[in-house]
């Protein structure tokens, strides 16, 4: 199997548990989601320096481990950040139609809402952006494995989105 389809399948898969379960495993989930803060961060500041790719690597795992550790203790702050972080992600894949400065302030107001909205409500709103997250990464790499027609795509999607939603609601 070719790695791209590994890969695709993992994110499917991924996508799956998010939609279903994405508030089982929050604290798992913000944490991830600081790592990758962490990681993203690291990757823009060394790159306004002179440094190997095996010390970018490293620099880049520490912080994310740091600002990891630092979401998982900080929780009401990590669900402000790490929600507004993939809405912010997810969102901007719909606002393609925008002037690209209109798009990245709606794309930022949106994202702090929801993040604002996640900790008065915790639950509901994780289930939700756990739900649109993970319908988000099927609806980016199934068509890589498989040949859909968008409209379809976009049904399976909405399935993804709202069966994950009913699911989490139902189970959590």
């Amino acid at each position: 199997m070719e790695t791209n389809n590994i890969i695709a399948i993992g994110a499917i898969l991924l996508g799956a548990v998010l939609c279903t379960s994405g508030y089982k495993v929050q604290k798992f989930l913000i944490t991830i989601a600081w790592f990758a803060i962490g990681f993203t961060l690291a990757n823009v500041v060394c790159s306004y320096f002179e440094l190997s790719k095996e010390i970018i690597l490293i620099i880049e795992i520490i912080a994310g481990l740091i600002l990891g550790c630092l979401g998982f203790k900080l929780e009401k702050l990590a669900i402000l950040i790490a929600v507004a972080y993939l809405v912010y992600s997810t969102v901007g894949t719909y606002l393609t139609d925008l002037d690209p400065n209109i798009a990245l302030i709606a794309k930022v107001v949106i994202s702090l809402i929801v993040g604002g909205l996640a900790v008065l409500f915790i639950r509901p709103i994780l289930i939700i952006a756990s739900s649109l997250y993970g319908a988000n990464l099927i609806k980016l790499y199934l068509p890589a494995i498989i040949s859909i027609p968008t409209n379809i795509l976009t049904i399976i999607i909405f399935i993804f989105f709202v069966g994950g939603i009913i699911i989490q609601f139902k189970f959590n």
